[in-house]
């Protein structure tokens, strides 16, 4: 299946980088420290660290610098939330869920968000990371600290001691060398806005290249859908909700299931409102600027439409 969704595509030019963070701390350098996280046996590692941003930003994706190191494979997930009266995480903005593996190495890792963290200029709030346990901290020695908080006991408990935390947050979503968003998504019954992203480079012999998506209903019957025409026109989908549109011609369509676990869930249970697409790359070196399209579709038991879907934005893989 790989060889034909390849053979069909076309090349593509220079590949697009990395998009600059509009807010970020102790991100200059890819120094970090040591230490892991501990696994805890009665659920995920909760933690949040408070961010103030300079000017008024609204967030669409985030990253910590981290590696798993643990043998199994599990999910983390980046949020927003806005500050309480107590001095602690408030409300959930946004956020969005990725899955880890120690395949990945130690680097930034993240995910876009299912919807806009809307921030303004002098005000605090707080990046929430829920992991599995047995991921590095990222904190960058000697860089620029912060206050954090641990949930514990059905609580936000505020940390006697400050980290320096190592983190981007990007008014756009998630990119990077041979990855582009396409399109637009559409907002589910729920208020979030589905949305696709990798963490993966799609190079050459990657054979654990993945698409991902966050911000489904829990354990829905989700499409990924899979093209490789750069040439594609948008089209709306007929009975879809208005603003849904399918970016991605459909040269493959697989169906999957959306997990309902949490971040210590395996990668057959899946963690709640994600789901991924694998995509193995052969060691081929002619497949080298040629490009594969994804986009993800998941039931909406709420929608009112005739065909009751909704769609993430669609990215491009352009391998290199």
């Amino acid at each position: 299946m790989i060889r034909f969704i390849v053979a069909g595509a076309c090349a593509i030019g220079l590949l697009a980088a990395q998009s600059t963070p509009c807010v970020s701390a102790n991100d200059a350098t890819n120094t970090v420290g040591m230490s892991v996280s501990a696994f805890p046996f009665s659920g995920p590692n909760n933690f949040a660290y408070r961010i103030t941003p300079a000017t008024a930003v609204v967030l669409q994706s985030a990253q910590l610098y981290t590696a798993s190191s643990l043998s199994t494979s599990g999910y983390m997930t980046l949020e927003i939330y806005d500050e309480s009266g107590a001095g602690l995480p408030g409300n959930r903005l946004a956020g969005g869920t990725l899955q880890t593996s120690n395949a990945l190495g130690l680097g930034w890792w993240g995910a876009s968000f299912d919807g806009l963290a809307v921030l303004q200029a002098a005000t605090n709030y707080w990046l929430v990371w829920r992991e599995a346990g047995g991921a590095r901290l990222p904190y960058e020695p000697g860089g620029t600290t912060v206050p954090w908080a641990r949930f514990t006991g059905g609580n936000w408990v505020l940390q006697t001691t400050q980290q320096p935390l190592k983190w981007r947050g990007f008014c756009s979503l998630l990119d990077g060398q041979g990855r582009t968003p396409i399109g637009f998504a559409c907002g589910a019954s729920t208020g979030k806005v589905p949305a696709a992203f990798a963490n993966y480079a799609p190079t050459v012999g990657n054979a654990g290249f993945q698409f991902e998506a966050t911000g489904f209903a829990n354990g829905a019957i989700a499409l990924a859908v899979i093209g490789a025409n750069p040439s594609w026109s948008p089209f709306a989908v007929p009975g879809a909700p208005s603003g849904c549109d399918l970016n991605v011609d459909p040269m493959v369509v697989a169906t999957l299931t959306v997990g309902s676990g949490n971040q210590q869930a395996s990668h057959t249970v899946g963690a709640a409102g994600h789901c991924f697409f694998d995509l193995p790359i052969p060691a081929n070196p002619a497949l080298v600027g040629f490009a594969v399209d994804a986009q993800f579709a998941g039931f909406d038991a709420g929608a009112a439409a005739a065909l009751p879907l909704v769609f993430t934005n669609a990215l491009r893989a352009t391998i290199y």
